[in-house]
């Protein structure tokens, strides 16, 4: 009978503890998730940057048509040449300058019922131009567009396409605005928790959304000539935003 009841005494004991053992760390583990949740908080920071471009990228150059291809090559080079030393008459350097498309094409005529018939060869010689110079003000000189195309145009350039505008310093002004949008992230959660008396104490999370780099529409033109009006550029915004979690 003694050892029966030491036998399930011992038993009771075990069973309790293991009971228990269970309970507490439920309890423990529910406590940290708590913690955890509490002492947590999650805000946007935003970063604006007002830039305007300091490039402009011109392309122009001359599309003509002759009978042989000797004859287009010829015309068209004699052309260029005069195009390019007129850019560099107003103090463009070959780095400036990248010829960005150059074909030579047979051209076709199609008689009904009859083989085609070769009429002539099209050329299409397009240099682009790097425009980086600043006005009194610091700012893209604007006026040199328009003095590019005039020159380009009046030595026989009777194509200017694809006129853009861009920042060089993407880089820079990129690390600037997610400064920025930090800053805007921590001020929002200090003013948050300075209302119930806390403070930041860690930085938990960081997600940095892509960088919105502005851009400035284009212009197409076929020009045979014809004075060109001035063109004007306005301040657009980069933006960043960051997801920041912050412990206090």
């Amino acid at each position: 009978m003694n050892k029966n009841l030491v036998l399930f005494v011992v038993s009771v004991l075990i069973l309790s503890v293991g009971l228990f053992g269970v309970s507490f760390g439920g309890n423990r583990v529910a406590n940290v998730e708590n913690v955890a949740s509490e002492n947590t908080i999650s805000v946007t920071g935003h970063g604006v940057i007002s830039v305007k471009p300091n490039v402009c990228y011109v392309n122009l150059g001359v599309e003509l048509q002759r009978k042989t291809a000797k004859e287009v090559s010829e015309k068209a080079a004699t052309i260029m040449n005069n195009v390019i030393t007129a850019i560099k008459d107003l103090g463009f350097t070959d780095e400036d300058l990248e010829t960005v498309e150059y074909s030579l094409t047979p051209v076709y005529s199609y008689p009904q019922n009859e083989p085609p018939v070769l009429t002539g060869y099209r050329l299409r010689n397009i240099v682009r131009v790097k425009i980086t110079q600043k006005n009194e003000e610091g700012n893209l000189d604007t006026s040199l567009i328009g003095e590019v195309i005039d020159a380009a145009t009046e030595n026989g350039a009777n194509v200017v396409s694809g006129i853009t505008f861009d920042v060089l310093n993407k880089k820079e002004l990129k690390l600037q605005a997610i400064t920025l949008a930090m800053e805007d992230a921590k001020k929002k959660a200090e003013t948050a928790l300075s209302a119930v008396n806390e403070t930041i104490k860690t930085v938990i999370e960081i997600n940095v959304s892509d960088v919105s780099f502005p851009s400035w529409i284009g212009k197409n033109m076929n020009l045979r000539g014809e004075s060109t009006t001035p063109i004007f550029t306005g301040a657009q915004n980069i933006t960043v935003s960051v997801n920041v979690k912050f412990g206090f």
